[in-house]
């Protein structure tokens, strides 16, 4: 039987992939090399040097068009019939309405529906035309947590039998994640509380300058990401764009606690990271965040600051206390280092969109 050719959509993976972009780089390096499936990775060439071939009869189609851009409806379609592609895995929200043959979709998150007052009417109206049509008609639309699966079916009206989810996983290890977690560093004076994210209203980074205003206790809080300049507001909060994973990883080591108070995520992998390196980490009360850590760490209201800081400031003067919640929290991210779970689901998908099983049904 003639292998049947599967396009990934790896636009968005540039020199130093974050997010979105982790997760697509993350089929195309994982997925395992099979008799009936070849691959073929959509990419731009600022991706070529983290996209190569993994397996045989892996091809790489460079495009001109930019993720989630006008372009992309034109030219995709186009890349796809000539390269004979059989099923297009669109690995995130920007999909060709083009394409009419075989699809899997991901949704990472619907974010931009949450909080529609913190983003412009164009993302509304691209996920109204674009995205919700297009996973509508997909065979399967795959996603990286229970509580997002719930809000694309109510919010997009997906059939909940054609949704599914697999975490993301925590990908440090050859940075020397592990022998980064196994010989932490000297606490640091002040303590330092870190943040990695960016500074878009829903990540409620605000939050997190107003309760360290509040401490009893001296503190450092340190803000790593995009967007974050304007909370640079005096002294005790620092700011630092972007940084690469050895970096990152010698920031969560040396950080006293981990904060997340995000009114809305995904998934929300830099506290599973930091865990993972053996920081303690506290929490929204919010979306994925809740599902993720209830029973691991403090669940605290993304609205008070006074309740923030007051976890903070007990955690800050009971050593006791807060090694033990570092323990807790490393061994629950020891349970997210793994792709093998969403590689199944994506096999599975891809066979049953093509015929090559019979339909699961759940």
């Amino acid at each position: 039987m003639t292998p049947k050719r599967v396009a990934i959509d790896l636009r968005m993976v540039g020199r130093v992939p974050h997010g979105i972009a982790r997760y697509a780089l993350a089929l195309w390096n994982e997925l395992p090399e099979r008799a009936d499936l070849r691959y073929l990775a959509l990419c731009r060439a600022e991706g070529l040097p983290s996209i190569v071939p993994q397996r045989a009869g892996d091809e790489i189609l460079l495009t001109r068009s930019r993720f989630v851009s006008p372009l992309e409806q034109v030219e995709l379609p186009m890349v796809l019939w000539r390269a004979r592609a059989d099923l297009l895995h669109a690995t995130s929200f920007a999909v060709p309405l083009g394409w009419r043959g075989p699809l899997v979709v991901t949704i990472h998150d619907l974010t931009h529906l949450r909080f529609p007052e913190l983003h412009g009417p164009g993302r509304r109206l691209y996920y109204r035309w674009f995205v919700g049509p297009s996973a509508r008609r997909a065979s399967a639309v795959l996603t990286v947590s229970e509580f997002e699966k719930e809000e694309i079916a109510r919010r997009l009206g997906v059939a909940r039998e054609k949704l599914h989810s697999a975490p993301l996983a925590i990908e440090l290890e050859a940075a020397g994640g592990r022998a980064g977690r196994d010989s932490r560093p000297p606490p640091t004076s002040p303590p330092t509380l870190l943040y990695v994210g960016n500074g878009k209203p829903h990540k409620n980074v605000e939050l997190l300058v107003q309760a360290v205003a509040l401490l009893t206790q001296p503190a450092r809080l340190l803000l790593v990401g995009e967007g974050l300049e304007r909370f640079a507001t005096g002294a005790g909060i620092d700011v630092r764009a972007p940084v690469d994973d050895t970096s990152l990883i010698e920031l969560y080591r040396s950080a006293t606690l981990f904060l997340s108070p995000s009114r809305s995520e995904g998934f929300g992998l830099p506290p599973l990271e930091a865990a993972w390196l053996g920081t303690p980490v506290l929490v929204a009360d919010a979306t994925v965040l809740r599902e993720i850590w209830k029973g691991v760490t403090p669940l605290l209201s993304p609205d008070d600051p006074r309740a923030w800081a007051k976890e903070i400031d007990r955690l800050l003067g009971d050593d006791t206390a807060r090694q033990a919640l570092a323990d807790r929290c490393a061994a629950h991210a020891d349970r997210y280092t793994s792709w093998a779970p969403l590689m199944d689901l994506a096999e599975k998908s891809y066979r049953e969109a093509l015929g090559l099983v019979p339909r699961e049904r759940e």
